[in-house]
């Protein structure tokens, strides 16, 4: 097999038909630009100096133009068979001028028979085709490929468009194995010879429970494992795994380009994490080979679903024969080349649709799911009309309002819900420039662009008294209660022994305000920390605000041995599990903190959290040794929401990585964490300890 990808590509675009005229042109006929397979057509004009970068404030409208046209890619080839294994979303090639093939969808690969000799290849990528944003109709939809690019709540209108897989040429006409896993545990299908049986296989474990072994057939790595889901709850090797995930969307808005190391990076976050389950929501890709590859590694279980997904006017499958039968063929064709992988748990229809699995395009997908790959649980869509599996909210709901409302879900499987929040600081400084940074809400048209769906400024503020006037408080602020609220949805979820899957995990376009825990660059924000020292077993609270005024006293239930605590470490009150409780008066400042068995609350006794901008200093000392870091509280109050950065430049090669982050340390105490990756410059503060 030979790889044909690389940068030995060209391309060019037209309006139209002209496209036609120029296939078999000259290799240095002028005008073609240099191109890079597998990539995105808009990366590629972007690269050539095309497109103005559009990751950067509202440079990404100046793209919209790029799908009307049709793109064609060319290459110099040998004879063979010529495999494409993905072009978004139709292509047209020809061989010489001549025209060989013609296919249309991004999930499946084509072949085309090259004869001996040298030729020019050339892929036609034809214009985008119609679909709907996210404000639309469902019903409408004619295609299978990603809606994301459509225009999302977290993603502006970029279409993709490309040669988004590997293309390979393979000298000796039709030499493709079909691998299929057949059977009972321990039996592997090759061309429909058995070439392996394991009696008593090493079985592969989700990540928490075990090792995840995996064996080698004729190249490709496979797992032996059993996974059953019922009312929403699943069972692993038969034994019961709590449900605790992420949900996932596409690494990145041109989408074809690669990025090992940054999906390598991230999917490595969401097992730190302690995450089980990764959910492919519908809007968004059938995840490739590289990702099922790192998820059967990492041991992620993913629940992946097909490309169909809601809409803000009416969410109903389409029913057109002729769409439903492209499903159906998809379908026949994605679902045996991932059903090798022990990581892959769960098929679903799609996401939010207005279903119940009766419908012709769901039917549809069962019956292939069911003929290919039977005894894989089905779902048809997600969130179930029972409740059972619930959906929302995205937004915090208030210092009162938040804990009430998540104290009161009865859902099995909480399997998509989040908090809002600013992006990064670096991050919101490559994104913006200076002069157009303020005001960080829908006044501004930057920011309107960038995430306007979860831009909760007036929020923000009222929950800081009003105080919010600068940009490093505003989004210190918005942060923090994204971090406090995504954490105590998690943990109240836990604590009744649901199934929880937060939205969202990463993000395809580099917003300014979004659900996302971990930004487009790849650095998480504090909402990660708070959702990871949930999944690793951090014991909790339940309480009813984070600011107490207007009531007498502070109350809580609590996992484990608690404390309520002064701002300077005096200890106000303690108790075994069950419930721990003191008067307001009894705190001498007006922020307090309550320590569960280590994991912090920060409290006020007043109406907001106004106080946290006026606290005493904190005196923290820093001691940096490799990769160790240690941090200690020399002075009389505690140091409260120390976050740690990676403050490097963003063409420093790789990601720093920390073991623990936003921190609350008392009076006297020290912690110490480890710092992996190539670090360099970190940077550290709190509310009231400064950079």
């Amino acid at each position: 097999m030979i790889s044909l990808d690389g940068d030995e590509w060209q391309f060019r675009g037209w309006l139209g038909e002209e496209w036609r005229w120029h296939v078999a042109k000259p290799w240095d006929t002028p005008g073609w630009l240099p191109a890079r397979v597998p990539g995105s057509v808009l990366d590629d004009l972007v690269r050539a100096g095309e497109v103005a970068d559009p990751y950067f404030e509202r440079q990404s409208k100046l793209a919209e133009w790029v799908p009307a046209r049709t793109w064609v890619y060319r290459r110099r080839i040998s004879g063979g068979t010529i495999e494409l294994a993905g072009v978004d979303h139709e292509a047209t090639v020809f061989v010489d001028g001549e025209e060989v093939a013609h296919h249309v969808g991004a999930f499946t690969p084509f072949r085309v028979e090259v004869p001996a000799g040298e030729h020019l290849l050339a892929v036609a990528v034809h214009a985008a085709p119609e679909s709907e944003a996210q404000v639309g109709r469902t019903s409408r939809v004619r295609v299978h490929k990603s809606r994301m690019g459509y225009g999302w709540d977290f993603c502006p209108r970029l279409i993709h468009q490309g040669i988004w897989r590997s293309v390979t040429l393979d000298p000796e006409p039709q030499r493709f194995p079909v691998v299929r896993i057949e059977g009972g545990v321990g039996t592997v299908v090759i061309d429909g010879e058995v070439v392996l049986r394991v009696a008593e296989p090493r079985l592969w474990w989700p990540n928490g429970l075990g090792e995840q072994h995996l064996y080698e057939a004729d190249g490709f790595e496979i797992g032996f494992r059993t996974v059953e889901l019922a009312d929403y709850r699943l069972t692993v090797n038969g034994v019961p795994l709590p449900i605790k995930g992420w949900n996932w969307v596409p690494l990145d808005a041109l989408y074809g380009v690669p990025r090992p190391q940054k999906l390598a990076h991230l999917l490595g976050l969401a097992a730190a994490a302690g995450a089980n389950v990764i959910r492919v929501w519908g809007g968004g890709l059938v995840e490739t080979r590289e990702f099922y590859e790192l998820c059967d590694r990492l041991g992620l279980l993913v629940w992946q679903e097909f490309s169909q997904s809601s809409s803000g006017l009416e969410s109903i499958p389409p029913d057109d024969p002729d769409f439903v039968s492209v499903l159906r063929e998809d379908a026949r064709q994605i679902v045996p080349r991932l059903r090798r992988h022990p990581s892959l748990a769960i098929w679903g229809g799609g996401n939010e649709l207005d279903a119940d699995g009766s419908e012709p395009a769901l039917v549809a997908l069962r019956e292939v799911v069911e003929e290919l790959d039977p005894g894989r649980p089905w779902l048809p869509t997600s969130p179930s009309p029972d409740d059972r599996d619930l959906h929302g909210p995205w937004e915090h709901q208030g210092l009162r309002g938040h804990p009430a409302h998540y104290e009161s879900r009865r859902c099995v499987l909480h399997s998509e819900f989040g908090v809002e929040g600013m992006t990064n600081r670096r991050a919101l400084e490559a994104l913006i420039s200076e002069e157009h940074r303020w005001p960080a809400d829908r006044s501004n048209p930057v920011y309107e662009h960038l995430g306007n769906w979860w831009i909760n400024a007036p929020l923000v503020r009222e929950c800081f008294g009003g105080r919010l006037d600068g940009l490093e408080t505003l989004r210190r602020a918005s942060q923090w209660l994204q971090y406090e609220g995504l954490r105590y949805a998690v943990e109240a979820t836990l604590r009744r022994g649901a199934g929880v899957i937060p939205w969202q995990l990463n993000e395809p376009f580099p917003n300014a305000w979004c659900t996302t825990a971990v930004d487009w660059h790849g650095d998480p924000k504090p909402a990660y920390w708070g959702v990871r020292r949930a999944y690793l077993g951090a014991p909790s609270a339940s309480f009813a605000t984070w600011a107490w005024g207007g009531d007498v006293e502070v109350t809580a239930r609590v996992t484990a041995p608690a404390r309520l605590l002064d701002l300077d470490g005096t200890v106000v009150a303690q108790s075994e599990a069950g419930e721990i409780a003191a008067p307001l008066v009894a705190f001498a400042f007006d922020v307090f903190v309550l320590d569960v068995g280590g994991n912090r609350y920060v409290m006020t006794r007043t109406e907001d959290l106004e106080p946290l901008l006026d606290l005493p200093p904190a005196t923290v000392e820093l001691v940096r040794n490799e990769h160790k870091l240690l941090l200690r509280n020399t002075g009389n109050v505690a140091a409260l929401g120390l976050v740690l950065e990676d403050s490097r430049p963003y063409d420093a090669p790789g990601w720093v990585t920390f073991s623990d982050n936003v921190l609350d340390l008392l009076p006297g105490e020290e912690r110490e964490l480890e710092v992996a990756g190539p670090v360099g410059e970190i940077r550290v503060e709190g509310w009231n300890a400064r950079a």
